[in-house]
């Protein structure tokens, strides 16, 4: 970074960089000035530099930000970045082309140095005894010089500025990135490292394309297992698995693993019905120095989505309230919804039912539930407006869109199983 003295360093460079570029333009007694256009002292034949005007520089006007922290202490010393706008006159002879002359050395000087190298900013100092505290040169980024593009229109209303001067033959150059940096204390420097921790361990990118089986119970004896097929399967990976409502995920156990592309894993307590998902997760190791450190994940495999089928654990019919109340397990969150499925198996022999009439289906819907819970009441009066009929139903639970298994044997569908009175 620079010091408040790099406006006039940059100033003194060019004017060094211009000096040396008078003899290729064979003007005699030429001379290089940094004067106001409205200065007595103008050179005749020469060329003068004025800066006319200073812009922050659009790429690095923000670059600094945030210098403070929220205490007001210094994190950063703050840093100014500009772009110095030159407008460079010729005088001289019109007969003997002085200005021209003069314009095109300076032209193809800048254009063949169009960066103030940090020798030449040195050997600018050097020149000015003033600018002995400049520290431009070391400055991270130098100096660049390039011409501008400025419409007759625009370098009209720069003359106007000089009413009692008449035009003469001018261009405009930007100098940038200048970077002036305050003089503030700067912060302490961070502590040094004591130990270094660095651990090597092989990137492992797993891959499930498949979970097996497809749906699967949780209340199975013994506890149904999922299969994990895919690609890269590492037995020391976490495994992690999401449930419907929880924003948390639950942790299961590997119990096997076979060539990286079969594992298999116990279901952990807490999943809900509903589409789950499991992932598996590579953890760095942790250093036996430094045994508190949190573990960092290095990489996850993709969610593979997998059902929970629910479980009917038991189904009573109160008459008197005409409500079925089913306790069903896993438990079931807040957000979930909940039916049951009723189709009718058998009707009383005392009602009357027409021929060919096709056995009845009912979904009833769950009352609310604020919090999770197993029990679930339907109410079956007021389905339809009438009630449901009497007979013995066949019933599954839905939730979201899992669905409860029948029981069977080899004469059909047996349970389970609810009478409406």
């Amino acid at each position: 970074m620079s010091n408040p003295l790099a406006i006039a360093t940059v100033t003194a460079t060019l004017h060094h960089v211009l000096t040396h570029a008078l003899p290729a333009s064979g003007v005699n007694g030429a001379t290089v000035t940094n004067l106001q256009l409205n200065d007595a002292h103008l050179p005749f034949p020469g060329i003068n530099i004025f800066l006319f005007q200073v812009t922050p520089n659009a790429a690095l006007r923000n670059a600094d930000l945030p210098t403070r922290r929220a205490d007001g202490s210094l994190l950063r010393r703050p840093q100014v970045a500009i772009d110095l706008h030159y407008l460079l006159t010729f005088y001289g002879t019109d007969t003997t082309f002085d200005q021209q002359r003069l314009l095109g050395a300076a032209i193809r000087q800048l254009h063949a140095h169009p960066v103030l190298g940090r020798d030449t900013v040195r050997k600018a100092i050097t020149e000015n005894p003033l600018l002995s505290a400049s520290d431009l040169a070391e400055q991270i980024d130098v100096v660049r010089i390039t011409p501008a593009t400025v419409s007759l229109e625009d370098l009209s209303k720069l003359w106007v500025i000089f009413p009692d001067k008449d035009y003469v033959l001018s261009t405009i150059y930007i100098a940038g990135v200048v970077l002036i940096e305050t003089d503030d204390v700067p912060p302490g420097t961070a502590l040094p490292v004591l130990r270094r921790h660095v651990i090597a361990v092989p990137f492992n990118l797993a891959s499930i394309d498949s979970v097996q089986p497809q749906p699967v119970e949780l209340l199975t004896s013994p506890p149904t297992p999922l299969t994990l097929i895919g690609s890269n399967l590492n037995p020391s990976d976490e495994v992690t698995f999401t449930t419907p409502g929880l924003t948390t995920t639950l942790a299961g156990t590997i119990l096997s693993s076979v060539n990286d592309t079969h594992m298999t894993v116990l279901l952990p307590p807490g999943l809900r019905p509903g589409l789950n998902t499991v992932r598996l997760t590579q953890l760095a190791p942790i250093s036996a120095s430094h045994p508190f450190a949190a573990p960092r994940i290095l990489s996850q495999s993709n969610a593979a989505p997998f059902v929970l089928r629910p479980t009917i654990q038991s189904l009573a019919v109160s008459s008197p309230t005409g409500a079925i109340t089913a306790v069903l397990a896993p438990p079931v969150g807040p957000q979930q919804q909940v039916m049951l499925m009723l189709n009718q198996l058998s009707v009383p022999a005392s009602a009357s039912v027409p021929a060919g009439t096709q056995p009845a289906s009912f979904v009833l819907p769950a009352s609310p539930h604020p919090t999770e819970t197993d029990t679930f009441v339907f109410d079956y009066t007021t389905f339809s407006g009438a009630g449901l009929p009497s007979g013995t139903y066949l019933a599954r639970a839905r939730v979201d869109d899992a669905e409860s298994r029948l029981e069977t044997t080899a004469l059909g569908f047996s349970g389970p199983l609810v009478m409406i009175p």
